[in-house]
C-alpha cells in the first residue's frame, strides 16, 4: 500500500469527515492554501454525517473508536454553535429587520 494513503478504516472515515467539517467552519488546513469563508450549513451537514455514522455503527465500534467519535462530535458541535448566524437564534424570525 502507498504510504501516503492511510488504510481504509472507521477512524480514517471519521477523520475525513472531521477535516471537511473544519474546512467548512473556516479552519485552515496545512494542505489547503486558501480556505473559503465559513459555511455553517455545510459544517452542520458534516457534523450530522458523523452523527449518522455513530448511530449506524452502534455496537460495532471498539471502545477507542467510540471514545474518539464522541470527542470529535463534542468538539465539532461546540465549534459549529459559534458559527450559527443570528437568524438561527431562538426568537429570530424571517422577514423582520
Amino acid at each position: 500500500m502507498n504510504p501516503a494513503v492511510p488504510e481504509a478504516s472507521l477512524t480514517a472515515l471519521m477523520h475525513l469527515l472531521t477535516e471537511q467539517a473544519l474546512l467548512s467552519m473556516g479552519v485552515p488546513h496545512p494542505m489547503v492554501k486558501e480556505v473559503p469563508p465559513a459555511n455553517p450549513v455545510v459544517a452542520r451537514f458534516y457534523v450530522d454525517l458523523l452523527s449518522v455514522l455513530k448511530e449506524k455503527t452502534e455496537g460495532s465500534r471498539t471502545e477507542a473508536e467510540t471514545a474518539q467519535l464522541d470527542e470529535i462530535l463534542y468538539q465539532l458541535r461546540m465549534r459549529v454553535m459559534d458559527l450559527q448566524p443570528a437568524v438561527d437564534s431562538p426568537g429570530a424570525s424571517k422577514g423582520q429587520a
